[in-house]
Parts: C-alpha cells; sequence; structure tokens
C-alpha cells in the first residue's frame, strides 16, 4: 500500500505522454535541487566553477535517477557514463556562458536597477551575485538543450523499444482499473 502511494506521482506523470512535458516538470525538481545547492556553495563562498562543478555533479546522481525513471521510462544504470558525458558537455557550456556573462555589463545593469535594491542587503557575497543571476538566466536554455542531448545520445529508444513500453503502459493501466475495481 505505502509502495503504491510513493509510485502514484511517477504513475500520474507517465501519464503525460509527452516526453518533453514530462523533463519540464522532473527537470523543475532537478533544476531547484542543484540551483538551491549552487546558491548555498556560491554562499559559503565557493569560486563560481568550483560550486557549478559540485552542484553538478550531485545533481547529476540525482538527475539520472528522476529522469531516466520518470521521463524515458528507464533504470538501467548502464547508461550512466553517456549521463555523465551529456551533463559534462552542459557543465562547459554552463562556465562558458557564466564567464561571458560575467565579462558583460549585464549584471551591473541589473544590479543597479531600483527594484531590485534589496538583493544588496541579502547575506551573499554582492561580487557573486552576478553569478547567481548568470545561473538563473540560462537554467531554461540549457534544460531544453539537456533533453534532447539525452534523449538523442543516452535514452534513445528504437521501435521496438517504444512498442515494449507502451505495452507496459496498458499492463499498468490494466492493473490500476483491476486494483481499483476489487
Amino acid at each position: 500500500m505505502i509502495k503504491r502511494l510513493l509510485l502514484l506521482p511517477i504513475h500520474l506523470l507517465w501519464k503525460i505522454e509527452n516526453k518533453f512535458l514530462r523533463f519540464l516538470f522532473v527537470g523543475g525538481i532537478n533544476t531547484a535541487f542543484g540551483y538551491l545547492l549552487f546558491l548555498f556553495l556560491i554562499w559559503i563562498g565557493l569560486h563560481y566553477v568550483v560550486a557549478l562543478l559540485i552542484s553538478q555533479i550531485f545533481g547529476v546522481l540525482f538527475n539520472y535517477k528522476t529522469t531516466g525513471y520518470i521521463v524515458f521510462q528507464n533504470k538501467s544504470n548502464n547508461l550512466l557514463i553517456k549521463f555523465f558525458l551529456v551533463y559534462a558537455f552542459i557543465y562547459l557550456i554552463n562556465v562558458l556562458e557564466l564567464y561571458f556573462l560575467n565579462q558583460s555589463p549585464l549584471y551591473d545593469v541589473l544590479l543597479s536597477n531600483h527594484y531590485l535594491s534589496f538583493i544588496h542587503n541579502m547575506p551573499i557575497d554582492t561580487s557573486k551575485l552576478g553569478n547567481v543571476i548568470g545561473q538563473a538566466i540560462v537554467i531554461l536554455p540549457n534544460a531544453v538543450l539537456t533533453f534532447f542531448l539525452n534523449k538523442i545520445f543516452v535514452f534513445k529508444t528504437n521501435k521496438i523499444q517504444e512498442e515494449v513500453l507502451d505495452a507496459i503502459d496498458i499492463f499498468i493501466e490494466e492493473e490500476e482499473k483491476e486494483h481499483q475495481n476489487s
């Protein structure tokens, strides 16, 4: 009974046929995890490259299970290396994005806006605020890129695999209906 309750959100997500929509939902949870870890590491004084590396490593481990199982319905640990390679590539892209954003005047413009003046009162090194803002700017484009790289490179499926997954979905639905009727 407890296992069924714990699996209910996953089964509800599987009812969303569009994998990209599932990815966005799960990605929101994964992104919150990684971004909050990144914020914490910046807050304690780590350089953005180190903070990003640590949050990426822990984020990848968390994301692998949630993305693989919920989005692509794959529990295999055999794909972990490919998954890490995708995230290593995303990490490099992310570091370059933050580097170029640091070189631009964007942060100064944003931080000088009077609507954002409350930020200067937060308990964070103000010299690192730009990295926090920059990471918030690049999260969504990086999430889209990550989805497509995972779909194409890591969790690619062929026609037979799709038919097997469809049969499993039908089986799960029939089991749920049978259990509800009893």
